[in-house]
């Protein structure tokens, strides 16, 4: 080997691996995995696979880029959960929004809006916004497919914000009004030990022609709840939120029902209506909202709920 190619060698070894990556797919093959997280409870690699129709090998690339993009989580036990809510059942349009919501939140993606502010173009925002990321090694060739989702999901403007989302949510619900009085949206708030329940009334609820968002709450020690509305609940026209023996002493209700949440939900013209699993106490902040009971019988609290709803209308 002569002393040229060693020290090539030697360069090359010398040069760390960039810690960021990202897996090149499109966007449309994210579905079928987060319909699996929306829809099974905790579920594992190989169990994400199976739902979704596709080999383990596809399902762990694509639960990285969940993962990295912060629309899902692991769990104790190497289990996934979502972070975002979802609509199982909903169009292209409302699963892609989750998709530019999570890009949009991301700290990464934040700071290259803010250095494309200043004036830096694409390439150099992107290397400076991973440096402030912790990202080291940095290689423009590992950030192409996540600056693909982030072009092709607009989250690249400058001037964007994660309250324009929201913002653009209540704008198209107002348009929905307008063209389609009978369809209804709701964002079906819940802990995860509820799952078995809200399986059973999210299917029963799109049955009744109502489109409904899954919002999931993996309760752990010390988990912050964002006090923000997401355009999931922007977009519905209802607040469902699962109360239970499982979730009224939670931390997870505690932070949902708190005042400043219920004012914003209530300001963008969403309707609070709590659900009754089980004899447990309603908190006060809600006390004084019609309640639909699942208690004593499914059905009849079904009845009621859908009721209630159409009164609400």
């Amino acid at each position: 080997m002569t002393k040229k190619v060693a020290k090539k060698t030697r360069k090359r070894i010398a040069k760390k691996a960039c810690s960021f990556g990202f897996q090149s797919a499109n966007i449309d093959s994210l579905f079928p995995v987060l319909d699996a997280l929306a829809w099974l409870d905790l579920p594992s690699l190989k169990q994400v696979a199976q739902f979704a129709g596709i080999d383990p090998r596809t399902a762990g690339k694509l639960l990285k880029n969940c993962l990295t993009i912060g629309v899902a989580q692991i769990v104790p036990e190497d289990n996934y959960a979502l972070t975002l809510p979802y609509p199982y059942k909903g169009g292209i349009d409302q699963k892609e929004a989750v998709i530019r919501e999570a890009l949009a939140r991301m700290p990464l993606l934040q700071h290259m809006r803010q250095f494309m502010t200043l004036g830096d173009n694409i390439g150099d925002a992107c290397r400076k916004a991973a440096t402030l990321a912790g990202i080291e090694g940095y290689d423009a060739k590992a950030f192409t497919p996540l600056l693909k989702w982030a072009k092709q999901m607009d989250v690249l403007k400058p001037e964007l914000v994660v309250e324009d989302l929201v913002e653009e949510a209540v704008a198209a619900k107002e348009i929905r009004h307008e063209q389609d009085k009978d369809k209804v949206v709701a964002f079906l708030s819940h802990s995860s030990k509820d799952k078995p329940f809200v399986r059973q009334l999210a299917a029963d609820l799109t049955r009744n022609g109502i489109s409904v968002w899954l919002d999931e709450r993996e309760i752990k020690v010390g988990d912050s709840i964002t006090d923000k509305v997401s355009q999931g609940l922007a977009q519905s026209d209802f607040f469902l939120i699962a109360l239970s023996d499982n979730s009224v002493e939670s931390s997870w209700v505690q932070k949902e029902l708190n005042q400043a949440l219920i004012t914003e939900i209530e300001e963008r013209k969403v309707r609070i209506l709590p659900i009754k699993l089980s004899d447990c106490d309603i908190p006060p902040l809600i006390k004084d909202k019609k309640y639909a009971d699942f208690s004593q019988h499914y059905k009849s609290g079904l009845a009621g709920l859908l009721s209630a709803m159409k009164e609400g209308e």
